[in-house]
């Protein structure tokens, strides 16, 4: 079957969420499929991804993104009723790529990644469309409106807060377009049964799959014999990897740290300007972590991951508190992790970082959100918190006790071993595909 591809992001290198899921979906479907992909290129190492994309693909084709034009286009488009995403995601080169690859060839399915990609081919007919939601963007935002709130105003019902009405203001838009726009496609997937649940309940005449996050066994793996590798933890990245990863990520505080010898070692990764992450590590900083220092004075906590903005920068002056910004491989850090802590109070889908912790053989804490959407045992693959309090007694229980932290990280390993491994995700893919076609 002749599949069009259509990823927001360069799926290469799988360094986050979306990019992650594009490229093994890439990978499994080119084992029966021939696939042409497109793509927006945010950046130069972004072409030069071509390379490594074109083992599994026919065909390969980008466009640039071009932010300022994107800004230009989602304010004039302010006032629009569509989500401001879909107007700083388009561009009309992308358009005409899409028309011109579709009036070449003939194409059986059309997988478009998010309704940001999803807008370029709601009027095709013809090609099977699938399209990849992942998780329901209107619930996210709900979420996160709630905790932009301001707690004074709002003990007078008084709560406009600008940031918690733009939030509101978006939500109320993709909530209506994410149910407008999948009735222009045959199918459409998500990854946990709870974001089809609540995209039911807005409609529910939906074609909807549950086709979850997978975690790459091969890659992430317990006891690998994985040392620390010095050059990424004391040595700055190089200019060219500052200027395409994350511009300043490292900051000044962190340069030259190595990790403690014997000090226990807690974790949390991920895309750091993304709301739920970073909100995540604050809360955690100012509310969890002091208490875990209470008993463990020596305790570290590094959040790694690209892009921390401004106020997940100034967490590293708090003592104990490590900022790394980009890593070229995270994998190191989960070798010294004692736990691996996920206090999410935003967010929606599988949290992708929570899967790799537990393949990797680290005991995880989490909060309901975060565990949201796994298929997990809580209680004995890993565990669940909403309160500093209890969260913290989970973390500095698990510290306290090697032989438990074994038997949580053993027990995690053999779940995701059994249902999310890219092997295992690929086959529901298809399936979906196969009742399409």
């Amino acid at each position: 079957m002749k599949i069009l591809f259509l990823s927001l992001r360069c799926p290469y290198p799988p360094h986050r969420g979306d990019r992650i899921r594009s490229y093994h979906f890439i990978k499994q479907l080119s084992q029966q499929h021939t696939v042409t992909l497109i793509y927006f290129a945010e950046s130069q190492s972004d072409i030069e991804a071509v390379k490594h994309l074109e083992p599994f693909c026919e065909r390969v084709e980008w466009v640039r993104f071009h932010r300022p034009f994107a800004l230009i286009n989602t304010a004039v488009h302010c006032l629009s009723r569509r989500p401001l995403q879909l107007h700083y995601w388009y561009a009309p080169q992308m358009q005409r790529k899409i028309n011109q690859i579709l009036a070449q060839e003939r194409f059986e399915l059309i997988h478009a990644q998010l309704f940001r990609m999803g807008q370029y081919v709601t009027e095709v007919q013809g090609p099977t469309k699938v399209l990849d939601l992942c998780d329901s963007l209107a619930l996210n935002l709900s979420r996160r409106a709630e905790l932009e709130s301001n707690p004074w105003l709002a003990k007078i019902k008084l709560d406009c807060t600008p940031k918690r009405f733009l939030v509101k203001l978006e939500e109320k838009r993709v909530r209506r377009y994410e149910v407008g726009i999948m009735k222009t496609f045959d199918c459409g997937t998500v990854v946990a049964h709870f974001d089809r649940d609540y995209l039911l309940e807005q409609d529910s005449s939906l074609n909807l799959s549950v086709v979850p996050m997978g975690v790459d066994l091969g890659y992430f793996q317990p006891h690998s014999g994985l040392g620390i590798d010095t050059k990424h933890l004391q040595t700055p990245p190089t200019a060219e990897e500052i200027r395409e990863e994350a511009a300043d990520d490292i900051s000044e505080e962190t340069q030259g740290t190595a990790f403690p010898t014997s000090e226990p070692c807690l974790l949390f990764t991920g895309t750091m300007n993304y709301f739920p992450n970073s909100d995540a590590a604050i809360y955690f900083c100012r509310e969890i972590f002091p208490r875990i220092r209470e008993h463990h004075p020596k305790a570290t906590f590094y959040i790694v991951g690209n892009h921390p903005t401004d106020r997940v920068r100034r967490l590293a002056a708090q003592d104990g508190v490590v900022i790394t910004g980009y890593v070229p491989d995270v994998r190191p850090y989960f070798g010294k992790a004692s736990v691996f802590v996920a206090p999410l109070r935003a967010g929606s889908g599988i949290q992708t970082k929570n899967l790799e912790a537990m393949a990797m053989g680290v005991p995880v804490v989490t909060s309901s959100i975060g565990a949201m959407g796994l298929e997990a045992d809580i209680g004995k693959e890993l565990l669940v918190a909403d309160t500093p309090q209890a969260f913290a007694a989970h973390v500095i229980h698990l510290m306290n006790n090697k032989a438990l932290r074994d038997k949580f990280a053993q027990a995690a390993r053999k779940r995701v071993e059994r249902n999310y491994s890219w092997q295992a995700v690929g086959a529901r893919l298809k399936h979906v595909y196969a009742q399409l076609v």
